[in-house]
């Protein structure tokens, strides 16, 4: 795949169709060991049932015209009969080459997208904003080639982008609950990238915001802006993960944990320890 230049708006799997261009999940896994981020790019792509459903979600609120061509709601057969494998055979090959949805999880898809709707922010953000365009740069410092696809970008009224939004399906969407998701599944680092990103496409910083909306009932909605300290923190270690990648592909050598085999002392969590001082102090 060729770099573009500027934003583009082409599917998904052009988008992540060329592996030596690195988007921010490939550097998540690589700050947890270079054997890991090879692993990733090595493996065939195999997206969980949790992740299917986010997908999906992200289709029918993001590209509601797309989503109705990519899937179709599949009835319930009991294939332990043959009536009911000859009825699910029949319905696979009248649908060929679209994807199964059961009706309960486009209902879900249903209550996510009006909880969105009555949230006035979330709602005022994914109005105004274009949704899943990407975007592919090369890093002045390391001369690797970057990618991000963006969920939303803000417009102004003069077309300039002006926010970056991501939504995401959860199990928490609480200011208390995302904030472990965030440290757990780095999304500081993905919002240090995608401003970044956007910065050296315009020339300006703008703010990233988190839309979460949970999975299940009553699917409560949330929208954060990733703050300064946490825009910082990501930077830095969205630039450690791509020095080390650098260091990785000129030498040719993916380590993992250790990488020089020697052993290190390790203890429980500093948590772990004040509950236990805590507990059993008097003892």
């Amino acid at each position: 795949m060729l770099m573009k230049t500027g934003l583009v708006d082409i599917p998904a799997s052009e988008y992540h169709s060329d592996k030596d261009i690195v988007g921010h999940s490939a550097l998540v896994e690589m700050l947890r060991s270079p054997a890991h981020f090879m692993h990733r790019l090595n493996t065939p792509y195999e997206p969980t049932p949790a992740m299917q459903f986010g997908t999906a979600v992200h289709t029918a609120i993001l590209e509601p015209s797309r989503f109705h061509t990519l899937y179709a709601v599949q009835p319930k057969f009991d294939r332990r009969t043959k009536d009911g494998k000859a009825l699910a055979l029949a319905w696979e090959e009248a649908n060929r080459g679209v994807l199964p949805i059961e009706q309960d999880d486009l209902n879900r898809i249903t209550r996510i997208r009006e909880s969105i709707n009555r949230h006035v922010d979330a709602s005022a953000l994914l109005q105004s904003s274009i949704t899943e365009q990407s975007y592919f740069w090369t890093d002045h410092e390391t001369g690797i080639q970057c990618r991000i696809r963006a969920d939303l970008l803000k417009l102004a009224a003069d077309g300039c982008i002006e926010a970056i939004g991501d939504l995401k399906t959860t199990l928490d969407a609480s200011r208390d609950g995302f904030v472990r998701a965030i440290d757990k599944f780095g999304y500081d680092l993905q919002a240090a990238f995608y401003v970044d990103g956007i910065k050296h496409l315009t020339g300006r910083e703008v703010p990233f915001y988190l839309m979460p909306a949970e999975s299940n009932a009553p699917h409560g909605v949330a929208l954060y802006r990733v703050g300064p300290k946490s825009i910082e923190v990501g930077r830095a270690k969205y630039r450690a993960a791509l020095q080390l990648l650098q260091w990785c592909r000129e030498h040719n050598s993916w380590p993992s944990y250790q990488p020089f085999g020697e052993a290190e002392e390790i203890e429980i969590s500093d948590w772990s320890l004040r509950r236990a001082a805590a507990e059993f102090e008097d003892e």
